[in-house]
C-alpha cells in the first residue's frame, strides 16, 4: 500500500464524530524541519496535521504497511521544555497544536514524551500510529491537513467576499446548525477584523434572513438587539459573526471585514 494512502486513511479515521469537520490529510514526501513543514502546510493546505479524536482499530492496516514504511513524520503538535512537568509527574496532555486547536487527543508511545536535550520538541508519528517527541530542527517527512473552512484575512465588502469565495469554487460559509457554528466561531477567533462575514443576507421584499447557499434552517445565534431580536430597519444588511463573542450581527454590506469561505456544499 502506498504510504501516503495509508496516512490519509489512518488520520481520516480520527475525525469521525458529527461535531468534527472533515479533514483531508496529505503525506508530504519531502523532508523539512518542523517549522519549515508548518510553513509549507500553511502555504499549500491549511496547517500541519491536527488529530481531533481517538483512533479506530487500525492494527491490521498498520501491520500491513509496517514492512514497507518504517519512517516518521511531523504532525502539528509543539512542546517546549518550559512546559516540561516536574520529575515524577506524568502529563500526557502536553503540547499546543499548530492551528491552535483545543483537541486534547494524544497518542504517545510508551515512555513518551521523553524530553531529550533540545529546548523545543515537536511530535512525530511513526508507522505504528504512535507518537514520539523529537527535536524540532530535525528534517522529516510531514503530514498536512486541508480544512473545509478557510478564513480569508483580507478586509472586503460583503459582495466582494461572496465573489472572492465563488471565484475559488467555494461559498461564503453558512453556519446553519450548532456544530458548524462552533467551527465557524473557532475560525473567526483568528480574524484580524472585529467581525467576519457570513453567507447571510436580509431580503427587504420578503422580510427575512437567508443563507446564500440556499440552506434552510431554523437555527440562529443572533446577538441581543440583532437579527430577529430587533425591530430596527435591516434593509441592505448582511450577516457577520463577532470575532470575540461568536454571535451574529447585521452589518451594512459596504463595510469591510475578513470572511470565511467553505469548500463544502453542505455549509
Amino acid at each position: 500500500m502506498d504510504q501516503s494512502l495509508f496516512l490519509i486513511l489512518l488520520f481520516s479515521g480520527l475525525s469521525v464524530l458529527p461535531s468534527s469537520l472533515p479533514h483531508q490529510f496529505h503525506f508530504v514526501n519531502m523532508t523539512e524541519t518542523w517549522t519549515e513543514a508548518q510553513s509549507f502546510c500553511r502555504q499549500n493546505y491549511t496547517d500541519l496535521a491536527t488529530i481531533d479524536d481517538d483512533m479506530a482499530d487500525m492494527k491490521k492496516l498498520n501491520n500491513t504497511v509496517s514492512a514497507s514504511w518504517s519512517g516518521s513524520a511531523w504532525i502539528g503538535l509543539y512542546l517546549s521544555r518550559f512546559i516540561q512537568p516536574a520529575v515524577g509527574i506524568i502529563n500526557t496532555s502536553l503540547g499546543v497544536w499548530s492551528d491552535q486547536s483545543g483537541s486534547s487527543y494524544r497518542n504517545w508511545d510508551s515512555n513518551e514524551p521523553n524530553w531529550g536535550d533540545d529546548v523545543d520538541f515537536c511530535a512525530e508519528v511513526t508507522f505504528s500510529g504512535k507518537w514520539n517527541d523529537a527535536g524540532c530542527n530535525f528534517s522529516k517527512n510531514f503530514i498536512c491537513y486541508d480544512d473545509e473552512l478557510v478564513l480569508v484575512s483580507e478586509n472586503k465588502t460583503w459582495s466582494e467576499a461572496l465573489w472572492h469565495c465563488r471565484d475559488l469554487d467555494m461559498e461564503l460559509v453558512s453556519a446553519h446548525n450548532q456544530s458548524i457554528q462552533h467551527w465557524v466561531q473557532q475560525r473567526a477567533k483568528m480574524a484580524s477584523s472585529l467581525f467576519v462575514w457570513l453567507g447571510l443576507r436580509y431580503t427587504c421584499t420578503l422580510d427575512f434572513w437567508f443563507w446564500v447557499n440556499g440552506e434552510e434552517s431554523c437555527y440562529h445565534n443572533w446577538a441581543n438587539g440583532e437579527g430577529y431580536n430587533t425591530s430596527k430597519e435591516q434593509c441592505g444588511n448582511t450577516g457577520a459573526i463577532q470575532r470575540d463573542g461568536g454571535q451574529w450581527v447585521g452589518k451594512a454590506e459596504n463595510e469591510r471585514f475578513n470572511f470565511i469561505c467553505s469548500k463544502s456544499d453542505d455549509y
